[in-house]
């Protein structure tokens, strides 16, 4: 028993310490898109500020809790999970808010079906947190099931964060590629943390989830240029943009 505590309490520092490695690429990440423009922050509207500010409370969150965990402070754990009640429909809304922005913007400067590529970048991401924060709430007497749902939305911030530093690095000539990498090198990772549940016999329904999710947002950037896709993304825009 003293010897599986001992192994939880590494994997909360190991998940601790990644999410503040994160946290600081992602504003290294930024800084060229956003972060450079304080304080006129020229041509952002008030959505990209309350965007940008949700996502760094969900990120801060996500370095908390842990930490929380790791100080056995259970009792403001649980406030701030009661909290994320009323952050998390604020970020699902704040990501559909982005998307419509980021598509009414396109659409009037590029034809309709690269107008629709890069909506694959978009469109599944906010359902996809969605799904993972709402099976943790779920679960959230399931420790094993509850934490790795919330890993689960990690991964839909981390493309945003990887694919910018990638394009930074290697500059605009990887466009579309960086996406794909970071998407792909996501999906890997939870496919190791999924193998490793099988390989001690746990469940690997949380992960599987996960997994599927992160496949279906692929897929979607594979059948970009489709004519299945390109219907989707018009429906979605004559419907709610």
């Amino acid at each position: 028993m003293k010897q599986e505590n001992i192994a939880q309490d590494s994997i909360t520092k190991a998940f601790f310490t990644v999410m503040v490695i994160l946290f600081i690429l992602m504003q290294v990440a930024f800084h060229p898109y956003y972060l450079q423009y304080f304080p006129q922050f020229h041509e952002f509207s008030w959505i990209h500020h309350i965007h940008g500010a949700l996502m760094v409370s969900w990120m801060f969150m996500l370095i908390i809790q842990p930490f929380l965990i790791l100080k056995n402070n259970y009792k403001t754990h649980r406030l701030i999970g009661k909290i994320s009640y009323f952050t998390a429909p604020l970020v699902f809304i704040s990501m559909f808010l982005i998307t419509k922005l980021n598509y009414l913007k396109m659409v009037d400067v590029m034809p309709f079906k690269d107008v629709a590529s890069w909506q694959s970048l978009n469109i599944i991401t906010p359902f996809n947190f969605l799904l993972f924060y709402s099976l943790a709430i779920i679960h959230k007497k399931e420790v094993f099931k509850h934490k790795r749902y919330m890993i689960g939305t990690v991964f839909t911030i981390y493309g945003a964060i990887s694919s910018r530093l990638l394009i930074i690095i290697f500059g605009d000539s990887i466009n579309f590629y960086a996406f794909f990498i970071s998407e792909y090198f996501g999906l890997g990772i939870v496919l190791l943390l999924l193998l490793n549940d099988i390989r001690k016999k746990a469940n690997p329904i949380p992960y599987t989830i996960i997994a599927v999710g992160l496949c279906i947002s692929i897929i979607s950037m594979h059948a970009r240029y489709t004519e299945v896709w390109q219907s989707v993304v018009r429906f979605i825009g004559d419907s709610f943009f």
